[in-house]
């Protein structure tokens, strides 16, 4: 069983921010039953797989929802699956990372220091522009989506996430890994 964990951040005035692509993700999943648990301040959701997580503290503090999950009996690193923003990839893409530091992202730094390794799975996904001339636009995380973008959100990369965490549990990491990772 994947412990699923889309990183965000919560309120109203957050909700549709690049920072909370995890949850905007895991809503398209699920858009309905989650429920609150208050013992690992998140909320939660069965479903195929695994079990869903939206941590309901701020970014900073997303991995204390690992301190409740690592009591779990058969709770291992690489059962857990993170799936949030990437400042170093363009809008679209799509990498699984393994293994890693936490890149200056500090629910990832969270989420390490609190699981005492980095040996969890990532879905990094891409919020920043290039422009034609080749350079990266890094977004202010807090910054809105447009429309437009919640619609890519929705009908690609919502899809797209779905089908990496299904051949997590069918194929393993290093095949999904060699199957997603490519340009």
């Amino acid at each position: 069983m994947l412990y699923i964990i889309g990183l965000g951040n919560p309120g109203k005035k957050y909700h549709y921010t690049k920072h909370n692509i995890g949850w905007l993700i895991l809503d398209e999943f699920f858009p309905l039953g989650w429920s609150f648990h208050k013992y690992m301040n998140a909320d939660v959701r069965t479903g195929h797989y695994g079990l869903y997580i939206k941590p309901q503290t701020f970014m900073n503090n997303s991995g204390e929802v690992v301190s409740f999950l690592k009591k779990e009996v058969n709770f291992k690193p690489e059962h857990l699956v993170v799936i949030y923003d990437d400042v170093d990839l363009i809008f679209g893409d799509i990498r699984i990372s393994y293994d890693r530091g936490d890149g200056g992202h500090n629910g990832i730094k969270s989420i390490t220091n609190h699981l005492g390794s980095k040996k969890s799975i990532r879905i990094r996904v891409g919020v920043s522009q290039k422009l034609d001339d080749g350079r990266l636009v890094k977004p202010n995380v807090l910054g809105n989506f447009s429309p437009e973008e919640l619609e890519i959100i929705k009908n690609k990369f919502a899809p797209k996430v779905k089908r990496i965490i299904k051949s997590l549990v069918e194929e393993g990491r290093e095949k999904t890994m060699s199957v997603y990772n490519v340009k």
